[in-house]
């Protein structure tokens, strides 16, 4: 275990207490987790990688209540109504929250990993401040998330060899070999 040097926003901290308190099995990934690892940077939202079996999401379900969560994005609403006791987080999944401390980014499964059994393998618990050692993600699993998230590129060829034009002024290999006259 080792503790942070990093300050971080007291309200994402609060958002950090709140999903332990409510016992929460999580890893930490994306702009936080990079600010960690870095020992700063900006930080607009938690985004974090929960576990994806039922008494799990049941609990962060009931962390985001006792947070005041709505679905929403940058500050804003989505406008839809959401219960954490009727909604099953999985099927919604990715998916935004605001909630009274910071915004939150629930993802199940991000792109080049294999969920939160994948991320805990190498994850470390960093002491952020006392009582929270939440699981921050590798450095290295950061990276794979990125190359995941990544658009696809597609397979770069070489162009085509085109054929050279024929210069009606120079005989072809076939003429030569066939004995035509090389010059006119």
């Amino acid at each position: 275990m080792r503790m942070s040097a990093l300050e971080l926003d007291p309200t994402l901290l609060e958002a950090l207490r709140t999903l332990a308190l409510h016992d929460v099995e999580f890893v930490i990934v994306a702009d936080v987790a990079e600010a960690i690892h870095n020992h700063g940077g900006f930080v607009s939202s938690l985004a974090i990688v929960p576990g994806r079996y039922g008494r799990n999401v049941e609990r962060l379900n009931n962390a985001l209540q006792a947070m005041d969560a709505e679905p929403g994005i940058g500050g804003t609403p989505a406008g839809t109504r959401f219960d954490p006791r009727r909604t099953d987080l999985r099927e919604v999944a990715p998916c935004s929250f605001i909630t009274r401390h910071v915004e939150i980014d629930v993802n199940f499964e991000p792109p080049g990993t294999g969920g939160y059994q994948d991320l805990f393998d190498d994850a470390s618990r960093i002491e952020l401040a006392p009582a929270v050692r939440p699981l921050v993600a590798a450095p290295e699993d950061l990276e794979r998330i990125a190359r995941g998230a990544a658009p696809a590129v597609p397979y770069a060829q070489p162009p085509a060899a085109l054929p050279p034009e024929l210069d009606e002024q120079y005989p072809t290999a076939a003429d030569i070999r066939a004995g035509r006259p090389t010059r006119t």
